[in-house]
């Protein structure tokens, strides 16, 4: 084999294995690679969290693509974090919401974290703050 031959097959490995990252999305969100702005931190949830909020913050939450990694029931176990080995939070454990506060739940869901896409072109910040309420709302049952 030649010298030349050699080399094109190399680049040849090296752009699929580009495109193959690229199309997969093994890039990381900007939110998982900084840290939660203090200010998003100390945010206060505008919306109060009562039974209308709630029953729509899970409407949101089963009609966005929540459900497929975090699980229709909020526990971590979605179909897709199953198949792709992905560590999503139990919303049903109080502990694992205990570390969190309402603005970073809130940031998490606008700009997206690890695999998981931002929100904030697609819902509203109202609607935002009610799947903050309603994912609240599954650690304390």
């Amino acid at each position: 084999m030649s010298f030349s031959s050699k080399f094109r097959k190399r680049n040849a490995a090296l752009i699929c294995l580009f495109a193959c990252a690229s199309i997969t999305g093994c890039q990381k969100n900007s939110a998982s690679s900084s840290a939660i702005p203090s200010d998003d931190v100390a945010r206060k949830n505008p919306v109060e969290a009562n039974p209308a909020a709630v029953s729509e913050g899970q409407k949101l939450y089963s009609s966005s693509d929540c459900a497929i990694c975090h699980g229709k029931d909020g526990d971590g176990k979605g179909v897709l974090a199953k198949d792709i080995n992905m560590n999503t939070r139990n919303w049903r454990d109080s502990k694992a919401l205990a570390t969190l506060t309402d603005g970073e739940l809130f940031f998490i869901l606008a700009k997206g974290k690890g695999r998981m896409p931002g929100y904030e072109k697609r819902q509203s910040p109202d609607q935002m703050w009610k799947m903050v309420d309603y994912i609240r709302s599954l650690g304390s049952k």
